[in-house]
This record gives C-alpha cells, structure tokens and sequence, in this order.
C-alpha cells in the first residue's frame, strides 16, 4: 500500500475522536434543555469511542511495522470494535428507554452523529478485514452483521469467506 493510502486509512481510524468530540458538544446545544441528562446519556459512548480508537490506531500501526503482529493483534482488534458496537446500541437502548420528553429530544440531538460513527465504524471494519482475518461473528450482533453485510455487499464480495 502506498503512504498516503495509509495515512488515509489511520485518519480514517482517528476521525472517531473528532465525532466523540462531536457528541460532546451536544451538551451545550441550544435545543438542549438539561445538559447534565445529555451527558449522562452520551459520556460512555465517548468514553468508549476514545478507549477504542486508542486500541485501533496503536494496532493498526503495529501490524503496518511489524506484520507479524497480525495474529496477536486480532483479540485487542476484534474486542475494540465490539466494544463501539456494543456502545452504540446502549446508547440507543437509553435513548429509547426515555420516556420524558426533554430527554427524548436530547437523543435526538445526538443522533445524527451517532449515525455518522456507526458509518464511520464500518468503514474501519473493511480497513482491518484488508489487513488481517477477523470475525464479524465475534464483534457484531446478527442484526448489525446483517446490515453491516447489505451496506458493504460489494466488498464482502471480493473477500472470500474472508470474516464470516
């Protein structure tokens, strides 16, 4: 791979500190009529997100210098991506759970960013899936999996049997 495809691919890695970042600013939205509930809601998907992202970039630019780190790699790669997963959809569960309607607007706030780092996350899934074999199975839940594969069908194509 040439340089500059690879620093694209470990910006594309470090972007989701900027989405964390992104949810943060939630808080202070205008639309936003108790922040400190806002927070409550979005904190651990950031915290998450950055424990993640911290994992991913180290792992990425290990296994770029050393290839033999491939296999060792894969468990810190594989548990990292499940853990934004998992993050994700807690985040929805809380955001569905609301039933106070200053809260159910807070959610909404933040979803569209949400979205962007689910997008974003599948994105770093394909970058991994090009460098090393991992599980989809270990990470994603089967209605993640199942979306995940409709949204990327085109590349889980060329890959065979690549992380199923």
């Amino acid at each position: 791979m040439k340089n500059d495809e690879l620093k694209g691919q470990y910006e594309d890695i470090t972007v989701l500190y900027d989405m964390a970042g992104e949810l943060a600013t939630t808080v202070e939205n205008k639309a936003v009529k108790n922040p400190e509930a806002q927070l409550a809601l979005i904190e651990p998907l950031i915290n998450d997100i950055a424990d993640s992202t911290d994992v991913l970039t180290e792992e990425f630019i290990d296994i770029l210098e050393n290839p033999s780190h491939k296999k060792s790699a894969k468990g810190r790669i594989e548990k990292a991506m499940r853990k934004i997963f998992m993050a994700l959809e807690s985040y929805r569960e809380r955001a569905r759970e609301t039933t106070n309607d200053t809260l159910a607007a807070l959610a909404n706030v933040a979803d569209k960013t949400v979205e962007k780092i689910y997008r974003q996350t599948e994105k770093i899934m394909i970058i991994f899936m090009r460098l090393i074999d991992i599980s989809l199975e270990r990470i994603m839940r089967k209605h993640e999996l199942d979306e995940f594969r409709r949204h990327n069908s085109q590349f889980l194509n060329m890959i065979p049997q690549h992380g199923h």
